[in-house]
């Protein structure tokens, strides 16, 4: 396929995409505003609602406006015999298929590279201006394990980044070997600088304890790799970037800990937008190249309905993993498989119209 026919179906896919997108970005933040507007107090506060639930909505709702803004596409170039005028030049269908195919790839991985920074957090902004709270508000009471550790704090200051009124237990041998306990910590280089630390060395006799020593320590760095973002979401369980997540999957990983919530969290951002390309590519693959073999009516009928079907199914099994009902592995990444391998499917079946 020469480049200005390529371009001309790249475009009209993209215009196709950004249309759909906007339409249902727009209805779903209406709705969303009018049912919060009596809590918004204020222009700007109203304003930046509106942006961050717009922000949240389009990363949630893209794939579908992807998928949908191919069926626009096809439509228009099937019904007004494009696809049939192409073929007589000798353009086969997956290369006709392939501007859309190629486009939505581009802008997964545009929004995939957004969910790397602060656009990841905009429906946790947009509850903050709802309860009109801080975004990174004190999380209460923390119990966390590190290494051979427990961890107890009486609040996290998320955004001085200090860990306050802190006890770690040690633990060696099924047996409490220390305690070190202390008012305030602070983060810093990537781990958390604790001052004025007391520690108290449980004595044994006999396998039985006989009271403690105590020892005063001016400074000790402790929790390393536990980022003020990655211990709110391991309590909170919201919402996360994917360097966030990457971070706490990691941490999980070394303290041995299951990390099934946050891989199905990831696999949400990552993997389940997959399943707009390859369903794109199915759907293109069974579209005829004339208008009398297919109604308008059920080509849209089935496309959307395939659309939405798969996209619920998605979205069902993130739940039952992040509630580790269903292992993360075998939820949407078995999905987006299954897609990947009929489209796989129909392109050597139809190899010869390719």
């Amino acid at each position: 396929m020469n480049l200005r026919a390529f371009f001309y179906i790249f475009k009209l896919y993209l215009r196709s995409f950004f249309i759909t997108l906007f339409a249902l970005v727009f209805i779903i933040t209406l709705i969303d505003f009018v049912q919060h507007m009596k809590s918004i107090e204020g222009m700007n506060r109203a304003f930046l609602y509106i942006y961050y639930i717009a922000s949240n909505t389009l990363s949630l709702i893209y794939p579908i406006a992807l998928v949908f803004g191919a069926v626009m596409a096809l439509s228009s170039l099937l019904f007004k015999n494009h696809l049939v005028a192409f073929s007589s030049f000798g353009y086969k269908k997956f290369s006709l298929i392939k501007p859309i195919f190629i486009g939505s790839f581009l802008i997964i991985a545009t929004v995939i590279g957004l969910n790397f920074t602060k656009f990841a957090y905009a429906g946790d902004k947009a509850e903050a201006i709802i309860s009109d709270t801080q975004i990174y508000h004190s999380v209460e009471n923390i119990f966390f394990k590190y290494n051979s550790s427990f961890v107890s704090a009486k609040s996290m200051d998320a955004v001085n980044k200090e860990l306050k009124d802190v006890t770690l237990y040690y633990i060696n041998n099924d047996r409490l070997r220390y305690l070190m306990e202390f008012k305030k910590a602070t983060f810093k280089d990537g781990a958390w600088l604790a001052k004025d630390v007391v520690k108290k060395v449980i004595k044994y006799k006999n396998n039985l304890p006989q009271g403690y020593r105590v020892e005063q320590i001016k400074e000790v760095t402790i929790l390393k790799g536990y980022y003020p973002k990655v211990v709110r979401l391991l309590y909170e369980g919201k919402r996360m970037s994917i360097q966030d997540g990457l971070k706490a999957m990691s941490l999980l990983n070394e303290q041995n800990i299951d990390n099934s919530k946050i891989k199905a969290a990831l696999y949400e951002r990552v993997i389940m937008p997959l399943f707009a390309p390859f369903l794109i590519l199915i759907i293109g693959m069974l579209t005829p190249l004339h208008q009398r073999f297919f109604s308008r009516s059920k080509y849209y009928l089935y496309s959307l309905g395939a659309t939405l079907v798969v996209w619920s199914l998605l979205y069902s099994t993130s739940m039952l993993s992040k509630n580790s009902t269903l292992p993360a592995i075998l939820g949407q990444p078995v999905i987006v498989l299954v897609l990947a391998i009929i489209s796989l499917y129909l392109l050597v079946k139809k190899r010869n119209n390719i």
